[in-house]
């Protein structure tokens, strides 16, 4: 176990995972604790905005998940502390660093791959919430692998938890790249979902922080011209990129199955699966002009999915592969 009373951490339900006195020892040491973090980043950190917000009010702070320095970047530069919700359990198992610095200014734990543990972290949060502690979380549920989407489809959480407690939720968008040694962190105006449904204010948390995310890219993405991308398979480059990130932490175990989830509409079919059923009816003369097309593009979903790529290379060592820490 990586710290002494991890194990807690791990067992630990809503009534039992912290003390009104842990709440406000981190309250009042906040300060000193981000003194702690900020060396740990590694790069400078720009705040473009901050909003105005209420002293000694709770948020619900929401934020997009690109890398990993983007949930530290927030509990560097925010002006209270939060409890983040943290669900890599392999990380409190096996590493000392990551373990000590998200449990020390507040961790909820949850274990993603059980539903009651889903459901009490929920419980956690509205606690933490009604105690007058601030909340964090990323709503998109696991880093935005895709190469094409600003913001992921979100987990209904941030809305859920302003129903219950009536806290207001800080939309918060983190950029960086590789080559950049800043990170720029954008915090929007707070949002009330009071009188909305739930489907109607999740689309407006995802449209705010696309909006906030592509203005990143704008100020401060670099050029990509179309002769950048001759001759490459820039969709194995782009996994690997993405494989980079996860691999600046240790994992002991393929933990890729809990690592990678995010939401999916149920009543949404999503063309791959339907590529994937596709696959399996029997090429005939007769259907051939609309089967192989089929094939081919799921052809292609194998050999680029990023789940798949992560459980087969996760114990490799591969070009370009950060240090281990």
């Amino acid at each position: 176990m990586a710290l002494i009373g991890m194990k807690r951490v791990l067992d630990s339900t809503s009534e039992n995972f912290v003390t009104d006195f842990g709440i406000r020892f981190r309250q009042k040491a906040f300060k000193h604790i981000q003194k702690l973090l900020t060396p740990s980043i590694g790069k400078k950190i720009v705040v473009e905005h901050y909003p105005e917000l209420e002293k000694d009010t709770p948020y619900i702070f929401a934020s997009n998940h690109w890398f990993l320095e983007d949930f530290m970047i927030s509990l560097a530069s925010l002006d209270r502390d939060v409890f983040s919700l943290f669900g890599s359990t392999n990380q409190i198992e096996s590493h000392p660093v990551i373990s000590f610095l998200t449990w020390l200014p507040g961790m909820v734990y949850v274990d993603r791959t059980n539903k009651e543990k889903r459901r009490d972290s929920m419980n956690k949060m509205i606690r933490l919430l009604k105690s007058g502690a601030s909340v964090f979380l990323c709503p998109e549920g696991a880093y935005n692998n895709t190469e094409n989407l600003l913001c992921l489809p979100l987990f209904a959480s941030p809305y859920m938890l302003n129903q219950a407690t009536g806290a207001k939720v800080v939309p918060i968008a983190a950029y960086s790249l590789p080559e950049l040694d800043t990170i720029y962190g954008n915090y929007g105006e707070p949002m009330d979902f009071t009188g909305m449904q739930r489907d109607e204010a999740m689309e407006l948390l995802r449209d705010t922080l696309a909006t906030m995310h592509y203005e990143q890219i704008e100020k401060y993405g670099g050029v990509l011209k179309r002769s950048d991308l001759e001759g490459r398979d820039y969709r194995t480059d782009f996994m690997m990129q993405r494989r980079a990130e996860y691999m600046k932490m240790h994992f002991t175990r393929d933990v890729w199955d809990e690592e990678l989830p995010t939401y999916h509409d149920r009543s949404i079919t999503e063309p791959q699966t339907v590529r994937e059923e596709l696959s399996h009816v029997k090429v005939t003369p007769a259907n051939a002009h609309i089967l192989a097309p089929i094939l081919v593009r799921h052809e292609e979903d194998v050999k680029y999915d990023f789940v798949r790529f992560m459980h087969e290379t996760w114990d490799k060592k591969l070009p370009g592969d950060p240090e281990k820490w």
